[in-house]
């Protein structure tokens, strides 16, 4: 997360209005779920690609990266979708299905596209998203949604537990530091995970701490339910609105050309 957070403000993109870059990432993200073609999706991997490593400046290992992550995560679901399990084989005669004792395991060609077809949608919406968090900081999302006239209290809550997820993090790595440097994890299996549960447990321990911390300061900086912050200078990209533009109609043309 540090690593997207990084790209975020230092990006070529960085002075481009957010809700340009959000229009894109939104339309992008909608069009792939209602034109539901392969091709169409991988355009939309393909344009998002090029937005964020051509574009933008960001290394490709650092997109592929983040796009193989959530790759993995999409890819513990399909299983559901491909396998059949019952009691009695299938009445579909081009299914495959093999008996494992009193159960039958199938599934078909069919079924297969159709999970290849939803692991390509999934990762071109995936893809559209991370052009909008590599290109886009935390502040400038915050700015859009008020903007867009977003409750206060959604984006307080979204603001305070994006920054308590880097300080958690950095606090479980300095605790796991700890431990390890003492030979917590080496000893003993038992012992390392009585090492890790210890970690776990200090660990919620610090984040209450961390928040009430959080809470009095605020509260002694005179605060009334509203954070703010201090909005930049953004700059007109008819580069971008240009591409903007090529995207939403390539993806359009590819669907109706399928």
């Amino acid at each position: 997360m540090q690593l997207i957070e990084r790209y975020a403000y230092t990006n070529r993109l960085r002075t481009v209005p957010p809700d340009h870059k959000a229009a894109v990432a939104l339309l992008v993200l909608l069009l792939c779920l209602a034109l539901d073609r392969p091709a169409v999706s991988i355009a939309c991997i393909a344009w998002m690609f090029l937005l964020v490593v051509p574009v933008a400046g960001v290394p490709a290992r650092t997109f592929g990266r983040v796009l193989v992550v959530e790759g993995g995560f999409i890819l513990m679901t399909i299983p559901g979708i491909l396998i059949s399990i019952g009691p009695s084989a299938p009445s579909d005669s081009t299914a495959w299905s093999w008996p494992l004792g009193p159960l039958w395991i199938s599934t078909s060609a069919a079924t297969l596209w159709q999970g290849i077809a939803l692991v390509m949608r999934a990762l071109g919406c995936a893809a559209a998203m991370n052009f909008l968090a590599l290109t886009t900081p935390l502040v400038d999302i915050i700015e859009l949604l008020r903007r867009w006239h977003i409750p206060s209290v959604l984006i307080d809550i979204m603001t305070v537990t994006y920054r308590s997820i880097f300080v958690l993090l950095e606090s479980a790595n300095t605790m796991y530091i700890a431990q390890d440097s003492r030979l917590g994890y080496l000893t003993s299996r038992m012992r390392a995970i009585h090492n890790a549960a210890l970690l776990a447990s200090r660990l919620f321990v610090e984040a209450y701490r961390r928040g009430k911390e959080l809470q009095i300061a605020l509260e002694s900086r005179g605060f009334n339910g509203d954070l703010r912050v201090l909005p930049m200078t953004y700059r007109f990209s008819p580069l971008f609105t240009v591409l903007g533009a090529v995207i939403m109609a390539n993806l359009v043309l590819l669907w109706a050309m399928a």
